[in-house]
């Protein structure tokens, strides 16, 4: 009736499983709980090994990785700065103004989106009539009222 309680043992040893009957399957979950470890130990032998038998065939490979990995730190490090230097006032001012212009006048907001559509236009008509293509009719000339149409028209339910 006394009996002591032994503490449970949080790591076991895998020999020790392998005898026990009263713990069947545990050896597999071992096993499968700590693949992770591995497969790194086998991927990292196995990259050692490729090294080692060819160097100079393993730096030509790795070495535009290298070249990349670091123009995209130099890259990052541009834009972490641009970021960093963002005038976040102004887009904010911005997007405010924007916000009040579409609550109060949303009809104000269609009249200038109509007239960007128009100065589009007036841009591809001009870039057309820059370049004559080789045959008539091969590019299309879109204008604003289509697209003003099409714009509306997937606009309503």
């Amino acid at each position: 009736m006394n009996e002591v309680a032994r503490p449970t043992r949080i790591f076991y040893d895998p020999c020790e499983l392998m005898k026990s009957e009263s713990m069947p399957g545990v050896v597999m979950r071992f096993l499968f709980k700590n693949l992770y470890v591995f497969v790194f130990a086998f991927l990292s032998m196995s990259m050692a090994v490729w090294v080692a038998n060819g160097p100079e065939r393993a730096t030509r490979l790795v070495r535009p990785l290298v070249e990349d990995a670091v123009e995209l730190k130099t890259l990052a490090t541009g834009a972490y700065q641009e970021i960093r230097d963002f005038n976040w006032k102004v887009a904010y001012d911005e997007f405010e103004a924007l916000f009040v212009t579409t609550i109060r006048l949303p009809s104000l907001v269609f009249e200038k989106l109509a007239e960007r559509l128009d100065n589009f236009n007036e841009d591809l008509s001009r870039r057309a009539d820059d370049t004559t293509p080789a045959t008539s009719g091969s590019r299309p000339v879109i204008n604003a009222s289509q697209v003003q149409g099409a714009a509306i028209a997937s606009a309503m339910p």
